[in-house]
C-alpha cells in the first residue's frame, strides 16, 4: 500500500507528523507482542527440529549397525603374498591352513587363428566380412506396433525373400504384402495396417557361433551387412561371446581366449566358421587346465585360481612344490574394527544425549524478549546478535517429550539383555559398556575399551546377539525409540519443509499471522482517523486566522 504524501502542521505550526508516530507506537504494542511470540514459536519449532535431525542421524547409525559384517570383521594374513593371499570373510572361523603345494594353476583356454576372405588373402581391420566365408545370419524380427508401412530393422540383405507370419505362428500370403527394397518397407496390398504381431524372417548380415562351456549350446554373435573385420572383434568381445578377441593387423593373426579358467570352459567354433578362420574342421576344442594343489594334506582340484576354504577367499598367484615351503594363511577377529564400530555408534548416541541435556537444561531468560523492528533499529548488530543469544536461549527447557526421549534411550542400554551359558555376557555393562553413576550426564555412555575388546575377542556373536537380535538387542531398541521421539516432535514441530498446516506449531503461528494481519489493518484505519483529526484542526485554526486578520483590517489595524 502507497503512504500518501501529507503536509502537517502549515497552520498551527505542530508536527504533526512526529505526534502521530508517537500516538501509533502506542497503538503496536498488541501487534509487537504477537510478532514476538511468532518469533518465538518459530525459535522453539527449530531447537525440536535440532534435536529430531540428530535423533534421525541416531536411527540411521543404529540401522547401519546392525549389519553382521560390522561384528564379524576378519583380519588376514598370509606367510607369503606373491605366492597365495586370502581374504576372510565375516563367519570365517579364527583359524590357520596350509597350502603345502600348487602343481597346476587355472588358466583359461587360448586360439590363435589366422581369418581369409574368399580369395584365400589374410585379412585386415578394414576387410568386409561380406568377403570372408562366414555364415549368413537369418533374422526374425516382430512388429509390436500398428502401422501401415513396416520399416524392418536390421534392413534385409538385397533380393533375399521376406516371409511374414501373422500373430499366431500362421503364414501371410505373399501376394497380400509387398516389400520395397528401396526403402526397406512392408505394406499390406490392400491398404490396411501391418497386422500387429506379425513376425518377420529374412536373410542380413552374417553371424559366427561359438560355444564357451563344454556341453553348452552355441551362442550366435551376429554382425551388420556391412560389418568389417574390426567390427566382428568387436561383437566378439561382447558380453554374451564368453571369450575375449584380439586382432593383431600386421600378420592378421585373431588371439581368442577364454573368459573362464578350468577344462570345461572352452573355444569351439561351428562349421562355418572355422573354415573362415582356418580352423582344422577335425580339431578338438581348445580347453583351460584346472588349478591342482594340496591344503593341509588334502589335494584339490578347482576350475579358478580363487577359492573359497573355510569361508576364506584364496588367491592361487604360483606354482609351488612342497619342497619350497608351504604357505600358511590365518584368520581372526578383527577387534579393532568391531570396537571401533561400537565406538562410533557410541559417540552418536552421546551427541544426541548431549544436545537433548544440553536444550532441556538451558537458562532460561525471560526478560530477554525477541526485539521489535524499532528495538533492532537502536542497535548495533553485535549487540542484536547478544540480544538474541540471551532470547532464544531456554526454549525446551524442562521440556516433558525431550526429558521422555531420553529415558526411553537410556533406559534401554540397562534393560538390554540376551540369555546364554556365558552369565559374564549376558548385559551391555558386563561387556564394558554403561550409562554410569551420574545422572546429571542425561545418560551418557561410558565406554571402556579394555572390558569391551577383551569381550569381542572372547565371543564376537554374544556381542552381536547383545547389539543386533532382532527382538531385545539394543539397536532395534534404540532405533525404536528414535523412531517414536522424532514422531512425537514432528507432530509437534513438523518436519524440515513440511506444511504449517500439518503440525500444531504451524497451525499457531497461521494463526499469529491472521492475527497480526487483522490488527494492522485495524492500526492504518487509526493512523488515518488521527490524521483526520489533526487535518480538520488545522482547517479550523487556518479559518480562524483567516476571520482574525479580516477582522484587524476591518478595525483598522493596517493603518
Amino acid at each position: 500500500m502507497t503512504t500518501p504524501i501529507r503536509f502537517g502542521g502549515l497552520a498551527s505550526g505542530i508536527d504533526t507528523d512526529t505526534i502521530i508516530k508517537q500516538l501509533m507506537q502506542a497503538e503496536r504494542v498488541p501487534v509487537d507482542k504477537l510478532e514476538q511470540k511468532k518469533q518465538t514459536t518459530e525459535w522453539k519449532r527449530d531447537a525440536y527440529r535440532e534435536i529430531n535431525r540428530s535423533l534421525m542421524t541416531l536411527r540411521n547409525s543404529a540401522v547401519d549397525l546392525m549389519f553382521s559384517r560390522n561384528f564379524y570383521a576378519k583380519t588376514s594374513s598370509s606367510s607369503d603374498e606373491s605366492r597365495v593371499s586370502v581374504v576372510a570373510g565375516p563367519s570365517s572361523g579364527n583359524t590357520a591352513i596350509r597350502i603345502e603345494s600348487v602343481g597346476q594353476l587355472a588358466t583359461a583356454a587360448t586360439q590363435v587363428v589366422e581369418p581369409k576372405d574368399k580369395n584365400g588373402n589374410a585379412v585386415t581391420k578394414t576387410t568386409k566380412v561380406a568377403d570372408m566365408n562366414l555364415q549368413s545370419a537369418t533374422q526374425e524380427v516382430t512388429l509390436s506396433t500398428v502401422t501401415k508401412e513396416w520399416t524392418l530393422s536390421p534392413k534385409p540383405r538385397a533380393g533375399t525373400t521376406i516371409t511374414l507370419k501373422d500373430a499366431t505362428s500362421n503364414p501371410i500370403d505373399a501376394s497380400t504384402y509387398t516389400y520395397d527394397e528401396a526403402t526397406g518397407k512392408v505394406t499390406m496390398n490392400d491398404g490396411t495396417d501391418v497386422p500387429i504381431g506379425a513376425t518377420a524372417t529374412y536373410t542380413s548380415g552374417y553371424q559366427v557361433q561359438i560355444r564357451s562351456v563344454s556341453g553348452g549350446d552355441f551362442k550366435t554373435i551376429q554382425v551388420a551387412e556391412d560389418a568389417t573385420m574390426e567390427n566382428l572383434v568387436t561383437a566378439l568381445n561382447g558380453k554374451d561371446s564368453g571369450i575375449s578377441a584380439f586382432f593383431e593387423p600386421v600378420s592378421g593373426k585373431l588371439s581368442l581366449t577364454q573368459k573362464q579358467t578350468g577344462e570345461e570352459a572352452i573355444i569351439e567354433f561351428d562349421t562355418t566358421t572355422k573354415a573362415a578362420f582356418g580352423i582344422d574342421p577335425a580339431a578338438v576344442p581348445q580347453k583351460g587346465m584346472n588349478a591342482n594343489f594340496i591344503v593341509n594334506g588334502i589335494s584339490m582340484t578347482q576350475s579358478s585360481n580363487t577359492v573359497t576354504i573355510d569361508n576364506m577367499t584364496i588367491t592361487l598367484k604360483s606354482q609351488f612344490t612342497a619342497g619350497e615351503g608351504a604357505v600358511t594363511l590365518s584368520a581372526a577377529t578383527d577387534t579393532q574394527k568391531v570396537f571401533d564400530n561400537i565406538k562410533a555408534f557410541v559417540e552418536k548416541y552421546n551427541e544426541t544425549i548431549d544436545l537433548m541435556n544440553k536444550k532441556v537444561k538451558e537458562d532460561r531468560f525471560r526478560s530477554f524478549a525477541p526485539l521489535t523492528q524499532a528495538q533492532r533499529d537502536e542497535l548495533s548488530d553485535d549487540e542484536v546478535k547478544k540480544w538474541e543469544e540471551k532470547a532464544m536461549s531456554g526454549m525446551l527447557r524442562g521440556d516433558t517429550i525431550i526429558r521422555g526421549a531420553m529415558d526411553s534411550l537410556r533406559s534401554n542400554w540397562s534393560s538390554t539383555s540376551i540369555a546364554t551359558n556365558d552369565t559374564d555376557m549376558r548385559q551391555l555393562f558386563q561387556i564394558g559398556l554403561s550409562t554410569g553413576a551420574d545422572f546429571t550426564n542425561g545418560g551418557k555412555i561410558e565406554l571402556n575399551e579394555e572390558k569391551l575388546k577383551a569381550a569381542i575377542e572372547k565371543d564376537p556373536d554374544q556381542v552381536y546377539q547383545l547389539f543386533a537380535n532382532t527382538e531385545s538387542g539394543l539397536l532395534t531398541q534404540v532405533r525404536d525409540a528414535a523412531t517414536s521421539s522424532r514422531s512425537s516432535i514432528t507432530r509437534i514441530a513438523g518436519a524440515e519443509g513440511s506444511g504449517a498446516p500439518t503440525y500444531s506449531m504451524g497451525r499457531e503461528m497461521t494463526e499469529i499471522d491472521t492475527r497480526i494481519r487483522r490488527l494492522n489493518d485495524l492500526l492504518i484505519d487509526k493512523e488515518n482517523a488521527y490524521y483526520r483529526r489533526f487535518a480538520a484542526m488545522e482547517t479550523a485554526m487556518n479559518q480562524a486566522n483567516s476571520q482574525a486578520a479580516s477582522l484587524q483590517q476591518f478595525l483598522g489595524g493596517g493603518m
